[in-house]
């Protein structure tokens, strides 16, 4: 895997973490910054990153039109990741999101032996579908879980 497949998670992942620095904030504001900003990315060329996301997502494969809905909840969890309390009701669409996409990569790439992209930060970009894919919906998973057992 090449250095340059993976500059803009680097990127996203990387500002995101100077941005909690900054504000002196926790993790939770670390996920709520990143979220937000590879939904922009997404956003950006939504139908691009459809291309990319039908290819392995489980709900997208079935549903066509969730391609155009999923960046906007991606948004809209990352922005409830920064509020101190944020609805439970949100969070509970990131636990189930974030559980449908392990799910969606672990099959692609594990069960399908696949060799895709990922969408993760949309549709143009070359980083490999694959572990760092899982962990990003395993952390969604982990930080909604935290939140809803508050």
């Amino acid at each position: 895997m090449q250095l340059k497949s993976l500059k803009p998670l680097i990127v996203v992942f990387g500002t995101s973490l100077l941005i909690t620095i900054t504000l002196i904030k926790n993790f939770q504001v670390f996920m709520g910054i990143s979220i937000c900003l590879l939904a922009m990315l997404k956003i950006m060329d939504i139908e691009a990153f459809g291309i990319s996301f039908k290819k392995y997502d489980l709900i997208s494969s079935r549903f066509n039109q969730w391609i155009y809905i999923y960046p906007f909840c991606e948004l809209l969890i990352g922005i409830s990741f920064l509020l101190s309390a944020p609805p439970s009701s949100v969070i509970l669409i990131a636990f189930i999101l974030g559980i449908i996409g392990m799910a969606s990569v672990f099959k692609a790439v594990y069960l399908d032996k696949l060799k895709l992209n990922c969408a993760c930060v949309g549709g143009y970009a070359k980083t490999p579908l694959g572990i760092i894919s899982f962990i990003e919906n395993l952390l969604m998973t982990i930080m909604s879980g935290l939140i809803l057992l508050r």
